[in-house]
């Protein structure tokens, strides 16, 4: 269990890491909350995905989730407006082993959904368990 969870985290850092460019200006700040089971996510990653499926290009966005919060512009990426799949890995921050877990244990699987992302600044406030999410 421990080792598929680095394993996403890894792909998901490269995938990143490659990942990169477009034009700022077409580029919005989304800050925003992550709860699992009404309380804040430790630790973790989100990721906006273009869904080309649907017609959008451009660079992704990304941001680490600290206590439950995460902001493109600090520590992330900021990222284009349109649909997008969000990608959430999500970890208790306890006991984390740097071989196998280095977050801690996972809050489960892989959550990943679409939204339809405004071309301005925004606040998304996604919950893990019940997939309800509300963006202002």
């Amino acid at each position: 269990m421990k080792r598929r969870t680095a394993l996403p985290m890894l792909l998901l850092s490269a995938m990143l890491l490659g990942c990169s460019g477009g034009d700022a200006a077409d580029a919005f700040r989304i800050q925003g909350t992550v709860t699992h089971q009404g309380k804040p996510v430790p630790i973790g990653s989100i990721i906006f995905q273009p869904d080309g499926s649907k017609g959008n290009s451009g660079a992704y966005g990304s941001a680490a989730i600290k206590d439950g919060q995460f902001d493109t512009r600090n520590n992330g990426q900021p990222m284009v407006g349109g649909p997008h799949l969000v990608i959430v890995e999500a970890f208790d921050g306890v006991d984390p082993n740097p071989d196998f877990a280095p977050y801690g244990k996972s809050l489960g699987e892989s959550y990943q959904e679409a939204f339809e992302l405004p071309e301005e600044d925004t606040t998304l406030n996604i919950e893990l368990t019940d997939r309800k999410r509300q963006a202002k």
